[in-house]
């Protein structure tokens, strides 16, 4: 609706009070000026009712919590299950209480015969836990990701709490910290020769726990190092996806501080010449060894340099990412001898310690996608658009899928578990699949989101229908047990509701020749001949302390059938998980709700936005400053929401624009107590019709009266002038 200007209002006049009134005087006298006034009187009604029409209040939205689709639930699930391991302090309530806050945000690596990292440094599965050593870096990442999610998706502050102790964490640990005894640069042997590692941003990622004196947890002579045993992007890149989401969110200058230390640790490890120039070694160290490159944290590092260079405009970062994506573009198999073959557009895995392999692994293939699509934004070179369609066909090849599905392999068509899920790898040397058909959760998980940008990017629906297909196999992948189990916490006892194998498989093996191979099926037909042959000779502790029998535990779950072979065949014959597969689910799951129903708050948001604009004329200028201040920041918020999205962050995107459907109902709520309802008016509005009715009518009469007057004194006059 237009403005209307003082000078309309105003008209011309200009005089003094005594020159108004004698324009008013000259009206009364003329039948003329009479009709035009009451002429301009009736305009002005009508333009009062035409307002009244158009300043209907709309209804406040309507949405709940209701519309989460099971892909949220997925998410919420798996991020409830990854951080309820978390170290937490005494006082929390969801994951393992310890009273060292060196500890706190970090997880058991992974459990083995109810104990933590049995197998690793002589820690024996099913023995009384007296060392015990526990893992930050991706898992961390990736609890602190799923923690931010389910608080964006729900706005529960329990979400909230968990995240800030992954986010301490973050801060205590970052080297030099105020929690770890790694110093920033160490002196090492390699080779016979000296060393120096820059560990000076990298997140010390691995704590030794040690119980006390008397062999019990939680005693004040428990002993306890947070150290970078490890430090490689491969745990590192995690927590920066991590700290990325939250800064877009937030701008929180902290965070971005952390960022910036680890892009420069991240810049300063990559391989800067010959052969491997552009690559990102598996550690410093180990590179050091002769050890060859890893392509899962060239791809990874390549994508989180991408992105850190959209959030700060330093070049440093771009040249980098760019290095990295033109080492990727050289390694590609898309030369005409690898045409017809199961690798072709796949990226070699390149390391076994010393030794090169050209086999292929799905398990970085979502941040290889999300790495060249980006750099394609950033740089327009075609190249890494055409190697990124190339690298996602290749993808979907290894999707198993029905056999009325135009891309993927059918092989495994008639097992519905398998359909969905990616298969882990090939062995290019051998040309076979071998145990590498093998299905893993992080494979399909992290190629969700890349998928689902590639499709933006492209407009090609097959790589959304292809996430969708491996989403739906994601919600397949959990065990159905509700049993408390016990399982070694440091200083407690956890009773996870679960199976012995935690909630979510690693790998769906659709093979039944690798069950067999592993000696499931066997166990089991001993099993069935005589269940006394099967059982454990030599019961550890663990099962004599909670009367169980690992042995009857395995068979109990096989004996379930194939489904459930495939399912427990990777750790067999042990009992066990990494928490860490809560964190992978969660980022698949959350990133595909928040992209299905993005658009669907984003076009209520703009709905409520456009008719709060309708109802001020654009200008909430006038308005109290509350309203003002909540429109303003709901049309901030869309805008950001929908870059944002384009972008793929989905879920970032999603919370965002759910804060600006908040703030749009809520400037629309105090709005609406400002404007003159319909309703309200009608009876006034029919009264000031009658009253112009009326008004009408008496002046048509007085005017063919003082006309029919005047005529006839006109008329005397000229017959007496006669």
């Amino acid at each position: 609706m237009g403005q209307v200007s003082s000078s309309m209002v105003q008209g011309n006049f200009s005089g003094s009070p005594t020159e108004l009134t004698q324009v008013g005087r000259q009206s009364f006298h003329r039948p003329t000026n009479l009709t035009s006034l009451t002429h301009y009187f009736c305009i002005l009604i009508l333009v009062a009712v035409l307002m009244n029409q158009s300043l209907v209040v709309p209804a406040l939205s309507t949405r709940s919590s209701e519309s989460e689709t099971r892909y949220a639930k997925l998410g919420l699930e798996a991020a409830d299950w990854i951080t309820s391991f978390q170290v937490t302090p005494l006082n929390d309530s969801w994951g393992i209480p310890y009273k060292d806050e060196r500890v706190w945000g970090l997880d058991p690596f992974f459990f083995d015969n109810g104990t933590i990292t049995a197998g690793l440094g002589g820690i024996a599965g099913g023995e009384r836990q007296k060392l015990a050593y526990l893992i930050g870096g991706h898992d961390a990442g990736e609890g602190a990701n799923a923690a931010l999610d389910a608080y964006l998706e729900t706005g529960d502050p329990k979400y909230l709490e968990i995240f800030n102790v992954y986010y301490g964490y973050f801060q205590g640990s970052q080297i030099p910290g105020t929690r770890s005894t790694t110093p920033a640069y160490a002196v090492l042997s390699a080779n016979g020769e000296n060393i120096t590692v820059d560990n000076s941003g990298f997140w010390a990622e691995q704590a030794s726990v040690s119980a006390g004196a008397n062999g019990n947890y939680g005693s004040e002579d428990d002993r306890t190092t947070l150290q970078a045993v490890f430090p490689a992007a491969e745990h590192g890149n995690p927590i920066a996806t991590t700290l990325m989401a939250y800064y877009r969110l937030t701008h929180d200058q902290t965070a971005l501080a952390m960022l910036n230390r680890y892009g420069s640790w991240l810049v300063g490890t990559q391989i800067h010449s010959g052969q491997y120039a552009g690559a990102f070694p598996v550690t410093q160290y180990y590179w050091a060894l002769g050890w060859k490159p890893r392509m899962y944290e060239t791809t990874e590092s390549a994508w989180v340099l991408a992105e850190l260079y959209m959030l700060t405009g330093n070049k440093t970062y771009l040249n980098s990412a760019e290095a990295a994506g033109q080492y990727m573009l050289s390694r590609q198999f898309i030369g005409p001898e690898w045409e017809n073959t199961p690798v072709y557009g796949a990226l070699p895995y390149e390391w076994n310690e010393t030794h090169y392999t050209n086999s292929v692994s799905t398990n970085h293939a979502g941040f290889t996608i999300l790495a060249w699509s980006q750099l394609f934004r950033l740089t327009g070179d075609e190249r890494y658009l055409t190697a990124a369609e190339k690298y996602a066909d290749w993808l979907l090849s290894f999707q198993v899928t029905n056999t009325d599905t135009n891309w993927g392999n059918h092989t495994y068509a008639n097992d519905s578990m398998a359909v969905g899920g990616f298969y882990y790898g090939y062995q290019t040397e051998k040309h076979e699949f071998g145990w590498r058909v093998a299905e893993s959760l992080w494979s399909a998980a992290d190629a969700i989101p890349a998928l689902l940008m590639l499709s933006q990017l492209t407009g090609d629906g097959k790589y959304y229908n292809s996430a969708l297909l491996a989403a739906n196999w994601l919600t397949q992948m959990r065990y159905p047990d509700r049993t408390p189990v016990p399982l070694q916490a440091l200083a407690i006892i956890k009773y996870p509701i679960s199976s012995w194998w935690g909630l979510y498989p690693q790998f769906y093996q659709p093979d039944m020749r690798e069950v067999e191979n592993a000696g499931i099926v066997s166990f089991v037909q001993e099993g069935m001949k005589n269940t006394s042959s099967i059982r454990d000779q030599q019961t550890t502790w663990f099962e004599k302390t909670f009367g169980i029998d690992f042995n009857l535990i395995d068979y109990e779950m096989a004996s379930r059938g194939p489904t459930f072979m495939k399912m427990a065949w990777s750790r067999w014959p042990n009992l066990g998980f990494e928490p860490r597969y809560g964190g992978d689910i969660a980022f698949g799951a959350f990133a595909i709700d928040s992209y299905l129903t993005f658009n669907t708050s984003s076009y209520e948001a703009a709905q409520i936005l456009e008719q709060i604009g309708q109802m001020t004329g654009n200008d909430t200028t006038s308005l109290p400053q509350n309203i003002t201040s909540s429109y303003n920041e709901a049309t901030k918020l869309v805008t950001a929401a929908q870059e944002n999205f384009n972008l793929g962050w989905y879920t970032v995107a999603k919370g965002q624009i759910d804060d600006a459907l908040t703030y749009a109902n809520a400037a629309l709520s105090e709005l609406q107590p400002l404007i003159p309802l319909r309703e309200n008016n009608i009876t006034l509005l029919t009264l000031l019709a009658a009253a112009v009715a009326i008004i009408l009518v008496s002046n048509l009469y007085w005017y063919k009266r003082l006309t029919g007057i005047i005529k006839y004194r006109r008329t005397r006059h000229k017959q007496r002038r006669k």
